[in-house]
């Protein structure tokens, strides 16, 4: 006898007869909206609307109503409303979605997984439903169907008690001894439901007597937790804050995500929930603050977890140092200054590679977690551990734990066994294969999955829910589940796993960065984004520094101003902004913020350095401020010329004067001459020799800065996407370019024009009379689809590694293909620079914007552009200017001077003209120094809660040093702090001077206080 088929038979009957409808809502009427304004319908617009018949539309809103009494029903019964738009099954994010209002009240969000709402029995209802049509390609046909319907509690009970248990079974082999007991049970309970006569007494009675019976034979006698592997469920919803929709969406989709979750909290008590990015609890306060009070109580309650430390979860490879330091800081402060929660956790589930940089970011911050699931969609390679320490560059190690969600067997078609998900179903299949997945089983029994639909899926439905009452008995073959929260999960995992490590003598420990195999079109996608995005981080560090001057000098601090200003900036280092996946609409968004940044910037900019420069006593000249920690050459425009005069001190200023230009520069046809190279062009603008006159070498094998173009059509995920063959179809731009002499004070060089296609390329490459460096200014106006643009060096320079520039450090990469983690890594990132170098001698490339890098053997490369046409059909079209520079060095890069040269190319001085004034300044004047070239200045701030200074810097060398760190005398007290500035200790100072000890990498945040 067939048993499989007989349960399947009853599942099938019974799933039919769990609910029954009652009747349409009738009398529907819609109006047209854009997006609400509060929560009050439209007044006026309103007409008649026939929910039988389907629409077109695209990205639409309207409003839909109207009235109904719900009967009166039975004990064993419940009412719900159905609400159904034709697209059920259909993807989460363009689906149609709904928010429904009942007698005034924001009730919970509809959705193509959420089509239910609770109801009350013999009730007079107003129904207002405010629907989003969803942005499905080309406007698909839809409608918004509802109807009430009546649920039969037993029947409903009955049919998860058999269904959750036969779901487990099928993962197991006929012959398994697990899976004849369970079937044998499952139709012995099957056989004592009587179906002739549906809804009957004798029906009912059935059913409850089925329901007994599994009870006592199955979940008592077979079923037992104990001793099991336990998976820790944690509802959850993922919402991008951008990415297919733009932000007035987003706001929509918290409020519709948030009010499902909290109706089906009021029905399972037992269900608990965790939401990361205070973003998206800013949006939920504006937007609808009577919900935002109910989170405020299930937080009290510890049903709902704020956690996940950052602002937003943000792209981890191309944000600076500093900006993950305050995606951080505005993170927990949000959580504590709202919920009185202490954030502890790092939650990234879908961020495309994790800096090595992180875990020193992260415990002087007091994150002592790191989650993430991305990792597991690596293309080549497969991360040989789930739960694990990370080691960072600096040697700080932080407990992780990767979510092993996916169904049993694999996720089909998404990455077989090795892809895991953040957006689990809960159900047999996915508790087992979570488990099964996990590969540190002999460190801990306890893992965890995320479970809910996300991106306004509305997180977990009522299934999930009605199945993780039945998983947490402990049925045969699965492990036993427990609802939960984030951090009392890592608590008991990272216990037991320590208690093995220290028991065992051995500790998994992943070290150096978390390199993603996969998204490498992300560091160049949408230029326009990476560039104001690098400019902006500087601009609001400049704008800090100065203000910090002006209120040690006695004037003032715009906090508000700053802080709004830099939650714009963190807003759009989102995960699916900055690294270019979003369609045009976020990105009309993101002109939008740069553009008032970049306003707001430059005006307490401007308006610092006047002050200033009203109170220098001079008799005239031009004032030059520099923004960065180095002391550096003044270079000045002055008649329209660029001329190099005397040093401008850190973080402080000169007075410069009587300029001349003197230029060491020589041009001779297309060979240009300084005291460092003999440089030399070709008709089609290529270097074909580049001499280092320093050390008498040659420093190309080959010709240099030669652009090439490849045709660029990934097999899926377009704007993320760099495959590695797109290397097969190169084409040279090697057509003879117009070369014109161009000479600017004291730099001289050539202005090189190409024509590519539909596009052309404008280079003025500039060598300088007191600078290794040589520069390749390059205005651009692209009109090509699907190609990647790049320039090559090949250098004469034998190495292994290369050194790429990150946050707060460098890592090294292979420069050969040795082993399948080292091809894969054909595409990588860098901040300002990266370096090939062998002993005494190296080459640096440094950008002022563009992170996409590739060495290849000693072949040096800059991805400098990638147009692909989904999501956004007409990305990296038109207009783009940047700069990128050769800086061929003595010894290696860190004496080579390339890390102070990378911060002048991407922080120009500030200059003004001064007249002759009787003030109270001096003409040279530095705020803040440091006397280790080692100690990088990368924050100089007021202090978040007082008025005290705050200095950050950080070991560039990777070595030990003792450090000195110099601000004005009238700061006597100093404090070592941690990165959210609290005071760890006491430093002695004297004259404004702090010595203190500086270690590999480390980050340094001392805190200034007038006594």
């Amino acid at each position: 006898m067939n048993l499989n088929k007989c349960v399947l038979s009853f599942l099938n009957t019974s799933s039919e007869l769990i609910y029954r409808k009652l009747g349409d809502i009738s009398g529907l009427e819609i109006c047209d909206s854009g997006y609400k304004t509060g929560n009050e319908p439209p007044v006026e617009g309103w007409r008649a609307y026939d929910a039988d018949i389907p629409f077109k539309a695209y990205d639409a809103h309207f409003w839909i109503r109207a009235s109904f009494r719900t009967p009166a029903v039975t004990e064993n019964e419940y009412l719900i409303l159905r609400a159904v738009t034709g697209r059920e099954g259909g993807w989460d994010a363009t689906n149609p979605q709904g928010l429904l209002y009942l007698n005034g009240k924001m009730v919970q969000g509809f959705d193509t997984n959420h089509t239910e709402a609770f109801l009350d029995a013999d009730t007079e209802y107003t129904l207002h439903n405010y629907f989003h049509t969803g942005t499905y390609p080309k406007g698909g046909a839809i409608q918004c169907k509802m109807a009430v319907y009546s649920v039969n509690k037993d029947i409903e009970h009955l049919y998860y008690d058999i269904k959750v248990p036969y779901d487990a079974a099928q993962m197991l082999d006929e012959g398994d001894t697990d899976y004849a007991r369970m079937m044998s049970v499952l139709a012995d309970a099957v056989r004592l439901v009587d179906f002739r006569e549906p809804y009957s007494e004798s029906f009912n009675a059935s059913v409850r007597n089925a329901i007994d019976f599994m009870e006592k034979e199955f979940y008592q006698k077979l079923c037992t937790p104990e001793g099991k592997p336990v998976v820790h469920c944690i509802g959850h919803t993922h919402i991008d804050v951008e990415w297919k929709w733009a932000r007035a969406q987003t706001r929509e989709k918290i409020q519709r995500s948030f009010s499902t979750a909290k109706s089906l909290m009021d029905r399972y008590p037992e269900y608990k929930f965790m939401l990361s990015q205070p973003n998206l609890y800013e949006y939920l306060k504006e937007e609808a603050p009577e919900k935002y009070e109910e989170l405020k109580e299930l937080v009290k309650e510890g049903r709902w977890e704020p956690e996940g430390a950052m602002y937003v979860e943000p792209d981890c490879n191309l944000t600076s140092g500093e900006s993950l330091v305050r995606q951080v800081m505005f993170g927990k402060k949000f959580f504590r200054d709202e919920f009185g929660v202490e954030s502890k956790a790092l939650f990234l589930p879908d961020v495309f590679g994790y800096s090595a940089a992180l875990p020193q970011i992260l415990r002087k911050s007091g994150v002592d977690y790191f989650i993430t699931s991305k990792i597991s969609w690596n293309d080549t390679n497969t991360m040989p551990m789930d739960a694990f320490y990370w080691e960072g560059i600096d040697g700080t190690e932080i407990f992780t734990s990767f979510i092993t969600a996916q169904n049993f067997g694999g996720i089909p078609g998404k990455g077989g066994k090795n892809r895991t998900t953040y957006n689990g179903i809960l159900d047999a299949s996915t508790v087992k294969g979570t488990w099964d997945r996990f590969q540190q089983k002999e460190y801990t029994n306890s893992i965890f999955m995320t479970f809910g639909h996300g991106d306004g899926g509305g997180g977990p439905t009522k299934a999930m829910l009605e199945t993780q009452r039945r998983t947490a008995r402990g049925i045969p073959t699965l492990p036993v589940t427990k609802t939960n929260t984030l951090i009392p999960y890592l608590e008991t995992v990272k216990g037991e796993f320590d208690a093995t490590c220290k028991r065992t003598d051995r500790t998994p420990k992943w070290v150096g960065e978390l390199y993603l195999e996969f998204h490498r079109g992300t560091y160049t996608s949408i230029a326009k984004v990476k560039k104001n995005n690098r400019y902006s981080e500087f601009l609001l560090g400049n704008a800090e520094a100065l203000s910090a001057t002006d209120l040690t000098l006695g004037g003032s601090y715009d906090s508000d101003g700053l802080t709004k200003n830099w939650r714009k900036v963190l807003h759009n280092q989102f995960h699916d902004i900055l690294p270019g996946s979003s369609i045009q609409e976020v990105y009309d968004g993101t002109d939008k913020d740069y553009a008032e940044i970049a306003e707001y910037g430059n005006s307490v900019i401007d308006q610092k350095l006047n002050t200033i420069a009203n109170r220098i006593n001079t008799d005239g000249g031009v004032l030059v401020y520099n923004p960065t920690g180095f002391e550096r050459k003044a270079v000045v425009t002055q008649n329209g010329y660029t001329e190099t005069k005397e040093t401008v001190p850190s973080f402080g200023w000169t007075v410069v004067k009587n300029i001349t230009a003197t230029s060491k520069v020589k041009l001779d046809g297309l060979t240009a001459e300084n005291e460092y190279y003999i440089l030399t062009l070709n008709e089609q603008g290529q270097i074909v020799r580049l001499y280092d006159k320093r050390v008498q070498r040659e420093v190309l094998t080959d010709k240099g800065n030669v652009l090439v173009a490849f045709e660029d059509y990934p097999t899926k995920y377009d704007a993320w996407e760099l495959e590695d063959y797109y290397k097969l179809k190169a084409y040279e731009l090697n057509e003879k370019a117009t070369v014109t002499p161009i000479t600017d004070g004291t730099r001289a060089g050539f202005v090189i024009e190409r024509t590519y296609m539909h596009s052309t390329i404008k280079q003025t490459l500039w060598l300088y009379s007191e600078s290794s460096r040589i520069d390749f200014e390059t205005d651009l106006d692209w009109h090509e689809h699907h190609q990647v643009l790049k320039a090559y060096f090949p250098l004469d320079v034998h190495t292994m590694n290369a050194t790429f520039d990150v946050q707060y450090g460098h890592v090294t990469r292979p420069t050969h293909e040795n082993t399948s983690w080292d091809k894969a890594k054909f595409e990588t990132y860098a901040h300002k620079w990266v370096d090939v170098s062998e002993n005494g001698y190296g080459v640096a490339m440094l950008n002022d914007g563009k992170y996409g890098h590739a060495v290849e053997g000693s072949k040096l490369s800059i991805t400098l552009v990638k147009c692909a046409t989904d999501p956004y059909p007409e990305a990296d079209q038109g207009e783009q200017s940047f700069t990128y520079s050769l800086m061929p060095h003595l010894d290696d890069f860190r004496r080579g001077g390339v890390i102070e040269e990378s911060y002048v190319l991407n922080q120009p001085l500030y200059e003004r003209k001064v007249t002759a004034n009787n003030g109270d300044l001096a003409e040279s004047y530095s705020f803040v120094s440091v006397d280790k070239p080692n100690a990088v200045i990368t924050a100089v701030k007021k202090a978040e809660n007082d008025n005290g200074l705050i200095v950050r810097y950080y070991d560039a060398y990777d070595c030990k040093s003792n450090v000195t760190l110099t601000v004005p005398s009238t700061y006597t007290k100093a404090y070592l702090c941690d990165l959210m500035e609290n005071e760890i200790k006491e430093f002695s100072i004297k004259d404004g001077k702090v010595t203190g000890p500086t270690s590999n990498f480390e980050i340094v945040t001392v805190k200034f206080a007038i006594n």
